[in-house]
């Protein structure tokens, strides 16, 4: 069923094309033919980020927030999200990164509105599509809050760090093929950050890619309309999307997963920009990562032995190296995590690793002493806060 969606997609393409590019000032809806809202779970920067590309693209949009008061402050700061863009498309080929100081004009969006999470289900309606944009470790909380608004009709759209939040979510919510909605699972390179202050702003610091494919159905009926419409609305944003089938998707996910199981906790512990792994200077980072990507590769040719060439420990050595280039002024997201006391996605990067490779009977020792030290990292916050 995978593989006929994305067939369907890409015939789909040739009347589609339309792509929508932020300008200065406020935006408007474009001239989207959306045929149902779309609620999107997880106000975070990456949640702002496509909520607000979906409603320019002309759908109606449903922030789904976790409380009434945060509702209320949204409804009166005028129903709106305001995105800044760091990043300016001058050419198909460059983007130009505007330098800090420049003037910069929020982008805001209206038209938007919103739920809180706890309200009684039997109040709200059934979401068609849901767009799940939490933290890997609140996923599956929030997913709870909703999900009997979930039917065999509705599609879900999960965007979370590391692996394994679909397969928990299978199997906290969906052993019995009955009422199951379709799930697409994403990933996400644009760069983003909440910006100071201001609680529905986000910032937009780099223009990436994304790349979505659907999972094979859990349920017997297969994939239902909205996921073909969901897919279509995803496919037409100006984010740089590609959709292709799971099996490719899958090869993204597991390289990006290890990329953020050697950058995230090593930045975060040194307290360090990811360029700092690459620095000239820096030959005991290039050991570490050498050695982190041959245990990773060794992890992933017991449990995928069919990718072994897509990942073998030059290839994720390689593809680590390029995203430590790429990415080399950001904070990763675990140390952003780490700087504000917030829990980390470390039991869905490495953790998942760590369980991967017990699994198989794979010896991790650089991915369970990451994960031990990060979560020694959390703990020692939270003991800073609460010492008696």
């Amino acid at each position: 069923m995978a593989v006929v969606l994305a067939e369907q997609w890409q015939r789909r393409t040739a009347v589609l094309g339309r792509r929508y590019i932020y300008s200065r000032g406020t935006m408007s809806a474009g001239t989207g033919s959306a045929t149902s809202r779309i609620h999107v779970l997880g106000a975070g920067a990456v949640g702002l980020l496509f909520a607000a590309h979906l409603r320019q693209a002309g759908h109606p949009i449903t922030l789904l927030l976790r409380s009434q008061s945060a509702v209320d402050r949204f409804e009166r700061q005028g129903s709106r999200i305001s995105v800044i863009n760091d990043w300016v498309r001058v050419h198909p080929s460059r983007r130009l990164l505007l330098q800090p100081g420049e003037d910069v004009t929020p982008c805001t969006i209206d038209g938007i509105q919103a739920e809180d999470i706890h309200t009684d289900n039997d109040q709200q309606g059934v979401i068609s599509k849901l767009v799940v944009a939490t933290k890997a470790q609140d996923t599956l909380q929030a997913f709870e809050r909703v999900r009997m608004r979930l039917g065999a009709q509705s599609t879900v759209v999960l965007l979370q760090n590391g692996m394994g939040v679909f397969e928990a979510i299978q199997r906290e919510f969906y052993t019995q093929p009955d009422n199951v909605p379709a799930f697409i699972v994403g990933t996400n390179a644009h760069g983003c950050l909440r910006a100071s202050g201001d609680e529905f702003v986000t910032r937009h610091t780099a223009m990436g890619s994304c790349t979505f494919a659907t999972r094979p159905a859990l349920a017997a009926c297969g994939a239902p309309d909205s996921a073909l419409e969901l897919m279509t609305a995803l496919a037409e944003l100006s984010l740089d999307v590609a959709v292709v089938n799971w099996s490719e998707l899958h090869v993204q996910l597991l390289l990006k997963l290890a990329a953020n199981a050697v950058i995230n906790p090593a930045t975060a512990l040194a307290g360090c920009h990811n360029g700092l792994m690459s620095s000239h200077d820096m030959s005991t980072m290039s050991g570490f990562m050498t050695l982190a990507c041959a245990e990773i590769a060794a992890i992933y040719a017991r449990a995928h032995p069919h990718l072994h060439e897509e990942l073998s420990a030059h290839a994720i050595e390689e593809y680590v190296t390029r995203i430590v280039q790429v990415t080399a002024q950001n904070r990763s997201s675990m140390l952003q995590d780490v700087a504000s006391g917030r829990p980390t996605e470390v039991d869905w990067i490495n953790g998942h690793l760590v369980r991967l490779a017990h699994q198989h009977g794979v010896s991790a020792p650089i991915n369970t002493a990451l994960l031990a030290l990060i979560k020694l990292r959390e703990a020692a916050f939270e003991e800073r806060l609460n010492p008696f």
